[in-house]
């Protein structure tokens, strides 16, 4: 069975698209771990009293609560990116994981990382809205 051109070439494209995505959010990543690991550091030099105020000490927890779901998220993302990389590599990036038919090209260039075509993520969808 060989392989259509265009469709090779658009998943090279596709793969470089999702390259730079994932070296855009290892920087992200990187980022906010020496955000965090500043922000620590000069919690320690700090002022260490025990009477220290009781709403500080909450805004705090509620900061590294933050940093660390939107470190989380950034983590899931990538591995969601990987998936999509090793799809690039079995040559099945571009298809949908349910009914097999082409993902859109204009919903690919969106979310890159795209393993089901519209109809089938809507399905997903509202399966997921009528369990809850």
């Amino acid at each position: 069975m060989g392989r259509n051109p265009r469709k090779t070439q658009a998943q090279r494209g596709q793969a470089a698209l999702i390259a730079v995505e994932r070296e855009t959010l290892h920087a992200r990543l990187a980022a906010l771990d020496r955000d965090r690991a500043g922000h620590e550091q000069a919690h320690v030099t700090g002022d260490n009293t025990p009477s220290s105020d009781m709403l500080d000490s909450i805004q705090e927890n509620m900061a590294k609560e933050e940093v660390l779901v939107r470190r989380e998220a950034l983590i899931q993302r990538l591995r969601v990116l990987a998936k999509a990389e090793e799809k690039v590599k079995e040559g099945t990036y571009g298809l949908c994981e349910v009914c097999g038919e082409p993902i859109p090209p204009a919903r690919l260039r969106a979310l890159p990382e795209a393993v089901l075509c519209v109809a089938c993520a809507e399905a997903e969808e509202h399966r997921r809205t009528r369990s809850r």
